[in-house]
């Protein structure tokens, strides 16, 4: 082997090939300044990329894919101050990103020279002018797919949250089998045979991405039966609250019939029975029992659960609907959700003021123009400015209770909200603290995207 052939195909590639995954870990996690700003960091992974490949190098019979791929999920998530479970996901989307652009550059390339890769490794002359016809158009390719922003959105709202297990575990059989395809094809010499394995891996992976579509329609299926179950338990707590009504309702109308059957004076008894009538009137939602018309009917049953939950607690709990919520297409699960959860944490609030304060929680459901807005306000203590940021962050928490008890609820509604294209916000004052929901209606969604 020449001394240029032996830098090019061992030392300058190696070292392109490990700044490249560099860089597809970074532009995945959205953080390609990290290059800028922590060029030595970055420099040093590189190095030890290049060394750990003289180190490998000679066990040619393993599956070395695996080797570089554990460093890199270690280094980088130490290097970025990365969750390991991040920087797992990541890197199993880059390393599949690399590999398959490079097998699908080399498959050609290698035909129109009429050679295998067994060929090419025995030759270092050949090895090193393939490369250059690789490469170049590897790096190329790479760059343009990162070009279009797609997957840090894709990773930072859908595959890198815990709660998303099922897309790991996808994701991590496409790796494996990607890893084993990438092992046949540097050792088979059979181009037909590398093909077939191609399309057999192709094969695998549509028809996992169909169970997945699959499971997905379970889930939906059972989320419903959640759904029904919560709300007919909603209901039965409804008929009892009904039928306590009216057993009250009997003792009331036994009571006043009472009074009519008195022997003393009418005018007296008249004016007992009106008294008591009186009575009766301002104390006619003394059961808590009401009904609300919110548009969506597994709302209605929530609300007039947390309004006599509400009563039991001494909280004050006001609904206002200046319009239904027929217009927006949002998953009946996730609004209950999303309600309930906000519902929780200003019933909370508000159960924290002193003695003396009012215990007030409001809801007020409206449209202003294009879209439909879920206000939940609260007149307990305003949130501080260090928790304001984090409010809507994965087990985070403003109370002080054990962890793995709190912290989950709003970071659940935000992505109840974000999965229905909502958006949330909240202000937070010495006065009250309101959280805002807003969904566009239906005739809008239909036309965003049809543009």
């Amino acid at each position: 082997m020449g001394y240029l052939e032996f830098i090019l195909n061992n030392i300058f590639f190696v070292l392109l090939e490990g700044a490249t995954l560099l860089i597809l870990f970074l532009i995945i996690m959205d953080r390609l300044s990290f290059l800028q700003t922590y060029w030595m960091e970055s420099l040093f992974f590189i190095i030890c990329y290049l060394i750990l490949h003289q180190l490998v190098s000679n066990l040619d019979r393993l599956p070395l894919t695996l080797f570089y791929f554990i460093y890199c999920i270690l280094a980088l998530a130490y290097l970025t101050k990365t969750s390991l479970y991040s920087s797992i996901l990541a890197n199993i989307i880059a390393f599949i990103i690399y590999e398959a652009i490079e097998v699908a550059v080399s498959l050609p390339v290698l035909c129109f020279m009429g050679c295998s890769v067994p060929d090419i490794k025995n030759d270092s002359l050949l090895l090193m002018k393939t490369m250059f016809i690789i490469r170049p158009i590897q790096i190329i390719i790479t760059l343009l797919l990162t070009r279009f922003h797609i997957m840090p959105r894709l990773f930072r709202n859908k595959l890198h949250k815990k709660s998303n297990s099922s897309v790991t575990y996808y994701m991590l059989i496409v790796f494996f089998m990607a890893v084993y395809f990438i092992y046949m094809f540097r050792h088979v010499d059979d181009i037909a045979v590398l093909l077939t394995s191609g399309i057999l891996f192709l094969t695998v992976i549509l028809l996992s991405f169909l169970d997945k579509k699959e499971r997905i329609k379970l889930v939906d299926i059972e989320n419903k039966f959640i759904l029904q179950e919560e709300y007919s338990r909603n209901m039965e707590r409804i008929v009892d609250a009904v039928r306590k009504e009216k057993h009250d309702f009997k003792n009331h109308i036994s009571t006043l019939i009472a009074l009519c059957s008195m022997p003393e004076a009418g005018a007296y008894a008249a004016d007992k029975v009106k008294a008591y009538a009186q009575k009766l009137a301002k104390n006619e939602d003394l059961s808590g029992l009401h009904f609300y018309n919110t548009g969506n009917k597994y709302l209605d049953g929530l609300l007039s659960v947390k309004n006599n939950l509400a009563i039991s607690k001494g909280i004050h709990f006001e609904v206002n609907v200046e319009t239904t919520l027929e217009m927006i297409s949002v998953d009946d699960v996730d609004l209950t959700s999303i309600v309930g959860n906000i519902l929780d944490n200003a019933f909370d609030a508000v159960l924290m003021n002193p003695p003396e304060k009012k215990k007030i929680v409001s809801l007020l459901i409206f449209s202003e123009g294009n879209k439909c807005f879920i206000s939940i306000s609260n007149n307990g203590s305003e949130i501080p400015e260090k928790h304001k940021k984090h409010i809507f962050d994965y087990k985070y928490s403003t109370k002080e209770k054990a962890e793995g008890k709190r912290g989950y609820g709003l970071y659940i509604v935000k992505e109840l909200v974000s999965r229905n294209k909502g958006e949330i916000s909240f202000h937070s004052n010495e006065f009250e603290t309101e959280f805002f929901v807003a969904f566009q209606n239906k005739a809008d969604n239909k036309s965003s995207q049809k543009h």
